[in-house]
């Protein structure tokens, strides 16, 4: 699993964040089935705080209906490569060890004239992403599919912070805003961490 951030590089990265306009801020939302509801209701808060979301689902039941009907992203499996890359090499060597070749995994598409690619289960809404999170399984390394979708959060879709509620068990060059208790803070505290409160960052912790 992904250890915290050091205080002063999370710090570095919402000041960054913060130095952003909220319409031009990249966000993506990495919600578990359980948690759509607290997604749908996040989303909402952050289009009436002047983020650019478009196709705002109506409640849970839309977002999953939104996200079922998605033809979803791709990662291209030398981008994936170059992501796995900067993972620490243990981690790589387990993801190996245990599921074999990243060509093996079930979301993996062969290519006809080039090297493939995942699909990555993701909704686009304007500049906020939602991304349905895999299941949270700490006893195994992730799959190889699980470490695609941080990949295209990254590289893909170039995130400049995602809000997660189950850590990704992977560190991104980005700040991620997981919840510190299983009861999800408000969405108010959501948009005030997403602008560096120290207060709300004691909700949502950057990891």
């Amino acid at each position: 699993m992904a250890a915290p951030l050091p205080a002063e590089t999370a710090e570095i990265r919402l000041q960054a964040l913060r130095r952003k306009p909220r319409g031009d801020r990249r966000l993506a939302l990495m919600p578990r089935v359980d948690d759509m509801a607290a997604a749908a209701a996040a989303l909402a808060a952050l289009a009436a705080a002047g983020y650019r979301v478009t196709g705002l689902p109506a409640g849970a039941a839309d977002l999953r209906a939104q996200l079922a009907a998605a033809d979803g992203e791709a990662i291209m499996l030398g981008d994936y490569d170059a992501f796995c890359a900067t993972l620490p090499a243990a981690l790589r060597d387990a993801v190996a060890a245990r599921w074999g070749a990243a060509e093996r995994d079930p979301l993996y598409r062969p290519g006809r004239v080039d090297c493939g690619r995942f699909v990555v289960p993701a909704l686009h809404l304007g500049a906020v992403a939602v991304i349905e999170a895999a299941p949270d399984d700490a006893t195994v390394p992730p799959r190889h599919h699980e470490l695609a979708r941080a990949a295209w959060i990254a590289v893909g879709f170039r995130a400049d912070a995602a809000i997660a509620w189950t850590p990704l068990g992977v560190a991104l060059a980005l700040p991620v805003l997981v919840p510190t208790t299983a009861d999800a803070p408000d969405t108010v505290e959501l948009l005030a961490a997403l602008d560096g409160d120290a207060a709300a960052l004691r909700r949502w912790h950057a990891t």
